[in-house]
């Protein structure tokens, strides 16, 4: 039975989960019922509220100075679980990518006069704009940086944050926001063939027992359809990390 200390639902923030809504769609299906669900993002309305399943629109990004009154206003978290943007973090744009680096206190990041040059010599599919990087790379910082101050100020129980295993974001974290958890590695395909064995950390406060066991998966993943579902989740690994988060719920007793 979940939070056996005093009956009441654990609750849940679901940051960014407002595409394919994977933290939301798999507590529904294997915990109904067992959960208080805030989901938060920039969409228009994904899914209807219920009972247990509210949905917040609010711009989850350290500019929304009123980000954090915003939130003071909702049941305060237990958990939160948190899959911010990843694209502008992403090493797989090689040598057109704009973070380098994060090491020895500076930031390495590539300027203007660096794409005008590189725009030259690159074959036309590698092209890409200062413009078109530098707006990824606020939204990465902005989301990134909110996402961290969210955890500081509400300090929950538990807090997970999602991202691929080669993306730069978690030197960001580690050396300009100076902000340490446990990095759980796993491979999506271990917990559903239908997704490519993308390796994912699960970077928490708990140390997650995860498959490490790499297993091949659907290579074509990546390539089905918008952001929102090339950024999903499967369901079955969200179900293991929530019986762990359970566990330690269960443990230690609710805030």
């Amino acid at each position: 039975m979940v939070n056996k200390s005093n009956h009441k639902k654990i609750v849940v923030w679901a940051l960014f989960d407002d595409g394919n809504c994977s933290y939301k769609k798999s507590i529904q299906k294997y915990f109904d019922g067992k959960f208080e669900v805030h989901c938060f993002g920039i969409n228009e309305r994904p899914f209807k509220d219920l009972k247990n399943y509210k949905y917040h629109l609010i711009d989850l990004s350290l500019t929304n100075f009123k980000l954090i009154d915003k939130l003071k206003k909702i049941k305060k978290p237990d958990i939160i679980l948190a899959s911010p943007p990843c694209e502008s973090w992403s090493t797989a744009d090689c040598g057109g990518r704009m973070f380098l680096s994060c090491k020895n206190k500076i930031w390495h990041v590539k300027n203007k006069k660096f794409y005008d040059e590189y725009n030259k010599k690159c074959h036309k599919v590698k092209r890409r704009t200062f413009i078109q990087k530098e707006k990824s790379r606020i939204v990465g910082e902005n989301t990134i940086g909110a996402t961290i101050l969210i955890i500081k100020s509400f300090v929950p129980q538990i807090w997970i944050i999602e991202n691929p295993a080669t993306s730069k974001v978690w030197d960001f974290q580690k050396n300009h926001w100076c902000f340490y958890g446990n990095h759980n590695k796993t491979y999506y395909s271990s917990y559903d063939s239908t997704f490519s064995s993308k390796p994912t950390i699960f970077k928490s406060n708990l140390k997650l027992t995860l498959d490490k066991k790499r297993i091949h998966g659907n290579n074509d993943h990546m390539a089905r359809g918008n952001y929102d579902k090339r950024s999903a989740i499967p369901f079955k690994l969200i179900k293991v990390i929530m019986l762990q988060c359970i566990e330690r719920i269960n443990n230690h007793g609710s805030n």
